[in-house]
């Protein structure tokens, strides 16, 4: 873990001493200073990589979504260049169907004209043969 703890040596060939000891208890708060200290820091590593990890998932995330609306964006040109075609096809469409109209109009008008020619036709020669037959 790279944190080291002190050893407190206690020699047997040495009077008691009364401060050694309290400075040898002092000396175990510091390593148990050192002990909490090396807990947090290893604490801290792991949040940093719990971290790193969640970064790392939120950049994969935004690639893919990258990637998507790349995707759907050639989709949208194309269904955007349908819909142009479509347009224009629709305004010719609209075109021929305005001639055909016209076309079916002079047409019926035509047969009209037609069909009151051969009434006056037939109503001429009509009144042409009564009158030759009121003459004799």
């Amino acid at each position: 873990l790279g944190v080291t703890f002190p050893q407190v040596a206690m020699s047997s060939s040495r009077p008691y001493d009364e401060d050694e000891e309290s400075h040898s208890l002092l000396g175990g708060q510091q390593s148990y200073v050192q002990g909490n200290r090396g807990e947090a820091i290893l604490r801290r590593r792991e949040q940093i990589n719990d971290i790193t990890k969640e970064i790392t998932d939120v950049q994969e995330i935004f690639h893919d979504f990258a990637t998507l609306v790349k995707e759907q964006g050639v989709e949208i040109d194309d269904i955007e260049s349908n819909i142009l075609d479509t347009k224009e096809k629709t305004q010719e469409a609209l075109k021929e169907v305005v001639m055909a109209s016209d076309y079916t109009r002079r047409k019926r008008n035509a047969l009209c004209y037609t069909f009151l020619f051969f009434v006056l036709v037939v109503l001429g020669v009509g009144l042409f043969a009564w009158e030759l037959s009121d003459s004799k």
